[in-house]
């Protein structure tokens, strides 16, 4: 499986090439360069996962390249391998930007330890990052597609092969229950068979890699049906309701009536004639 993209500056070949060789033995892919400016100019312009810098280069010196990379870049993990020993040198190389430093000569274990230490507690990607490199991220979990790299609050996560693709297949149709029939179609193009357990050892498997320590579950399982993946984002039961503020009740308004004599229907109102009316010439 894929996994991290390391460039290493180094300019001595004997050192160089025995450690490149081991590196990509254990997964990584690895991009060496010899030269100050020439790693310096990949780092601002390519996307690496980690770097692994000497100090003492034959165009500049190693300290300059990586205070440049840190001023445009504050989440690349730098491990310094050097043979400047003196602790002044050593303060020197952490304070411009370095993660960890190693003094040659080293013992080549303890070089693959602490580079997989800084890889696993890296910082998470900005949103630029995640959109420029396709990267899929739900909640605190990045997922990088190209690399077939995991990772969950900021630590590398190593799955196996078909569990990543487990993994990806259900974060692609989240909040939707799987079932056994479906993911050995989609992941193993296998025939549905209901006596099958492989489906639900991998659930298991991959379930307690990415869900054991967190707070927040992101893979469920349906007695009977299947599995389906939880997007927190989409979770509506999480979503804060505003406080409904009861309505206040206006008193019933008493309808009065204005009361007036009412009128004869049959003989109308009562007239009487002007005094003239009842004299005559």
């Amino acid at each position: 499986m894929p996994t991290a993209r390391i460039l290493y500056l180094e300019d001595d070949i004997g050192v160089a090439s025995p450690t490149k060789a081991v590196l990509e033995q254990k997964g990584y892919t690895v991009i060496h360069v010899e030269e100050g400016i020439d790693a310096l100019t990949r780092l601002l312009t390519e996307h690496f996962d980690g770097a692994i810098c000497d100090l003492t280069l034959p165009d500049v010196d190693g300290i300059k390249v990586i205070e440049s990379v840190r001023s445009k870049n504050a989440r690349l993990p730098i491990i310094i391998l050097s043979a400047r020993s003196d602790t002044e040198e050593k303060l020197d190389g952490l304070r411009s930007g370095g993660n960890d430093y190693l003094t040659k000569p080293f013992a080549i274990e303890e070089l693959l330890t602490r580079l997989k230490n800084i890889m696993m507690h890296r910082p998470l990607p900005t949103e630029e990052e995640v959109q420029a490199y396709g990267l899929l991220q739900v909640a605190d979990l990045i997922i990088d597609p190209v690399r077939q790299q995991v990772r969950r609050a900021g630590n590398y996560v190593e799955l196996r092969s078909k569990e990543y693709e487990l993994l990806h297949y259900m974060v692609l149709n989240p909040n939707r229950i799987l079932t056994k029939e479906e993911l050995l179609k989609e992941i193993w193009n296998y025939p549905y068979d209901p006596a099958t357990r492989i489906v639900d050892n991998l659930v298991a498997r991959l379930r307690k890699k990415m869900d054991q320590g967190y707070d927040i579950r992101l893979i469920y399982t349906r007695w009977g049906k299947g599995c389906f993946f939880k997007n927190p984002d989409a979770d509506i039961s999480k979503k804060v309701v505003p406080e409904q503020v009861p309505a206040v009740k206006e008193p019933k308004k008493t309808l009065e009536l204005e009361l007036k004599p009412e009128q004869s229907k049959k003989y109308g109102p009562l007239k009487i004639p002007p005094p003239s009316t009842y004299f005559k010439d």
